[in-house]
């Protein structure tokens, strides 16, 4: 599932969504290797911040998987709590193939318990 946020509202419709990020979530999403993430993985569009993640509901709250926003930097995982949101870690490595992400994003939340 997709969704936008933009100009504060939220909406499901993501035909105008094709930019470089929105396409690797896409590709990253389709190659989570447990179908428990497959299956709750969402990917969220916000214009008004200019950021694409994929976003995880866990036990501990909502997880995000924020996409570098250029070549070179690395992708950050955030937890939504009551509080605000808080890094838990980052993922080195927006060069490395689609494949080798979605399994680097599975092992961090199966190693901390989160999914």
């Amino acid at each position: 599932m997709e969704i936008v946020i933009s100009a504060g509202k939220v909406t499901s419709s993501t035909g105008e969504i094709e930019t470089s990020q929105a396409v690797k979530a896409r590709s990253i999403a389709n190659f989570l290797p447990r179908p428990e993430l497959l299956r709750d993985a969402t990917i969220v569009h916000d214009q008004d911040e200019n950021t694409t993640s994929i976003r995880f509901d866990t036990a501990a709250g909502p997880i995000r998987v924020l996409l570098p926003v250029a070549q070179g930097f690395e992708f950050h995982i955030i937890h939504d709590s009551d509080t605000g949101p808080r890094i838990l870690g980052s993922i080195r490595g927006a060069s490395l193939p689609v494949r080798v992400i979605a399994f680097r994003i599975s092992e961090f939340l199966r190693t901390r318990g989160l999914k």
